[in-house]
């Protein structure tokens, strides 16, 4: 029966330091495959410390480990570099080393083993770092692995899921608040994540083999050390070195592989080579703290690779580093992974703690092995299942850049994590429908924007054409001409004195056309009518206004039959979820007690105001608190609230299907005025 061999154990890890060590390696001949023989030194082992590493590491096919000396739990980067001094080498071999993960925040978990099996062109061998006093038992422990390798284990017995416990509107206000601190020039880019979870009943080195053999992960691996695991499916290279060469390939960019046009869409994205570009640029940087000089180069940059599910953007940066080196010396300069944090990357680590609320554990940090024989290999532990007893956590998210679209973010986490849990036999308990499609006539007639000019000056246009781009590229594949610009600024210039509204219309081929008309003034305050939207995408903003235009008739009507003579009230929408969404004309907001702003986060059934952004810009600016948080309609029935839009500003609230609203009308007022300031 494996398990903790007889003989001396070492209790700290400087004792690996003082071990003199001889690599051995003896052919087992054939046998599993390595998925199987996890599943069989699963069954054997139970909770007992445990490895495996399954794909391309070390040059091979696998290496698993049984029986360590020492297992360490929460240490520093330095215990990857305390190694044994070796006598021999061999080209293939592993002999040993250390097996674990650091997490999110650089804490070590892992064990030292001094001999593996290892697979290799079919072949399984044991290799064994090697001393005298073990001589005895390390060849016993090669008699009984021989003998593990020819058992056939049970089916495979687990029952895991459904994955629920992260919130869509969290993650997308945490993503929206990246983006805006990102337009201040706080950060450039910031990796956002959520956490999925759930419950266990099996073992996870059996999930492991189970979810691993199905998607046959670049760098799929499994540590189960100190009472706690985890069971990574990455396929993110962090570092690998071999003697004094080190490389490292981050991954930024992703697309469903469900998208027949997936591949040619990421290549040719501009927020995703961006984003990649930049990240590569920051590895360059991480890596050149401890590499010789002019060493350190991209040698492959924005290669789309297949992934379980996805496509991948990946480029590869290598280097050699410089003498008196180690591997803790190198951890330290390049730990946390880039890839998974952002630029630059203490500002961002500072950002993902305050937007997250949550500690992210082993994922995004790093897993894999360290050894005197074949140096260091680390995946990024993205991909990652976690255990803690019956308790299962999956960390999925993504890159955020000033382009991010809530969402899309959103979406990209749930395409992330869907391989995964197909694989596992489980799914996701919340949200999981894909994107709506527009209805025909609304993408047959393109989309516009809407843009206030005053006194000859267009009002954030910047932002406004911004918004079209996005659109037009998501939508239709083309972005907006150079031109526009230039011609809708010739356009408000001519209008002279007084307040217009200039209308930029674009097709789906990107025609673009410019117009203008007067603008009203705006209403000193408004009275709303509850309507439901059908479901579909309304985050951009469409040309044909039908079902605005349908909606505040109806509420025009309704209105004259209740009160003739009265005001011309605007519609409110409702989600199916009684969620309270905007008006026709633009986006809604509270006024809580306390001088917060309560506003709903960005959704599909939502449009991105310029103008609600500008408020949240001035709010920061102030720091004056935000809520992005969804509210119902029994919320907004007891608070104080206005709407904005690009022509009309911040206009309060004066009731809402007839019963009025808490007034706080002179706090509209004044940030309608800096409104006009800014």
């Amino acid at each position: 029966m494996l398990g903790v061999a007889a003989g001396a154990r070492m209790q700290v890890p400087d004792d690996v330091r003082r071990l003199h060590c001889e690599l051995t390696s003896v052919a087992l001949g054939p046998g599993p495959d390595p998925w199987t023989a996890v599943r069989a030194l699963a069954e054997v082992l139970g909770h007992a410390p445990m490895a495996a590493l399954i794909g391309e590491w070390c040059g091979g096919d696998a290496v698993l480990a049984t029986d360590p000396l020492i297992v360490v739990d929460r240490a520093e980067h330095s215990v990857w570099a305390q190694q044994p001094t070796m006598r021999g080498a061999g080209t293939d071999a592993v002999g040993g080393g250390w097996f674990g993960w650091i997490d999110a925040r650089g804490a070590t978990t892992a064990a030292f083993y001094d001999n593996v099996l290892r697979l290799h062109d079919g072949c399984w061998y044991f290799d064994a770092l090697s001393t005298p006093e073990r001589a005895e038992q390390l060849a016993a422990r090669a008699t009984e692995l021989r003998m593990l390798l020819r058992r056939q284990p049970a089916a495979c017995d687990i029952a895991l899921g459904p994955f629920g416990g992260a919130d869509r509107d969290t993650h997308l206000a945490a993503v929206e608040r990246a983006v805006s601190w990102i337009r201040a020039g706080e950060i450039y880019q910031a990796n956002i994540c959520t956490r999925l979870r759930a419950r266990l009943d099996g073992s996870p080195a059996q999930l492991f083999a189970q979810v691993g053999a199905a998607l046959s992960p670049r760098f799929g691996a499994y540590v189960n050390h100190a009472g706690r695991g985890v069971a990574a499916m990455s396929p993110e290279l962090f570092l690998r070195r071999r003697d004094r060469s080190v490389s490292t390939a981050p991954i930024k960019g992703t697309r469903p592989r469900s998208d027949p046009d997936g591949a040619s869409r990421l290549r040719h994205s501009v927020k995703d080579v961006a984003e990649n570009v930049m990240i590569v640029d920051l590895m360059r940087n991480d890596l050149g703290r401890v590499a010789q000089t002019g060493s350190v180069q991209a040698t492959a940059l924005l290669s789309v690779e297949p992934h379980p599910g996805v496509w991948h953007l990946v480029s590869t940066v290598t280097g050699r580093l410089r003498d008196g080196v180690d591997d803790a010396a190198l951890l330290a300069a390049t730990f946390p992974p880039g890839s998974v944090t952002g630029a630059p990357k203490l500002r961002a680590l500072d950002a993902i703690a305050e937007l997250e609320g949550q500690a992210r554990g082993a994922y995004t940090g790093a897993v894999g092995f360290a050894g005197p024989v074949r140096g260091l290999e680390l995946a990024v532990a993205i991909r990652t299942f976690e255990f803690d007893g019956d308790q299962v956590h999956l960390g999925v998210g993504g890159g955020i850049t000033a382009d991010s679209v809530p969402m899309l973010e959103w979406r990209e986490c749930l395409h992330k994590a869907a391989p995964l849990l197909a694989a596992a036999a489980t799914g996701y308990a919340g949200e999981v429908r894909s994107e709506p499609e527009p209805f025909a006539a609304l993408r047959a007639g393109g989309v516009l924007e809407t843009v206030l000019v005053r006194d000859g000056n267009a009002v954030r246009l910047d932002e406004h054409l911004a918004r079209l781009d996005r659109s037009l590229r998501e939508l239709y594949g083309v972005g907006l001409a150079d031109d526009v610009a230039q011609r809708a600024r010739a356009v408000a210039a001519a209008c002279g004195p007084g307040r217009f509204a200039l209308r930029i219309c674009s097709t789906p081929d990107a025609r673009t056309t410019v117009r203008v008309s007067a603008a009203a003034a705006p209403p000193s305050s408004s009275d709303l009518r509850i309507f439901a939207r059908p479901r579909g995408l309304w985050r951009h903003k469409w040309a044909d206004r039908a079902v605005f235009a349908g909606a505040e008739q109806a509420a025009a009507e309704q209105a004259a039959d209740r009160s003739p003579g009265a005001t011309r009230p605007a519609p409110l929408f409702l989600a199916q979820d009684g969620t309270v969404l905007e008006t026709s004309r633009g986006n809604i907001f509270l006024l809580s007690p306390d001088g917060s702003l309560i506003t709903p986060p960005l959704r599909d059934d939502l449009l991105p105001g310029v103008t609600r952004q500008a408020v949240l810009d001035l709010a920061h600016d102030a720091g004056r608190p935000v809520a992005l948080r969804g509210c119902t309609l029994a919320e907004l029935r007891t608070s104080a609230a206005f709407w904005t839009s690009s022509l009309s500003g911040a206009v309060p609230v004066a009731s809402v299907d007839g019963a009025p609203l808490p007034r706080r009308d002179a706090e509209v007022a004044a940030l309608a005025a800096a409104l006009l300031m800014s």
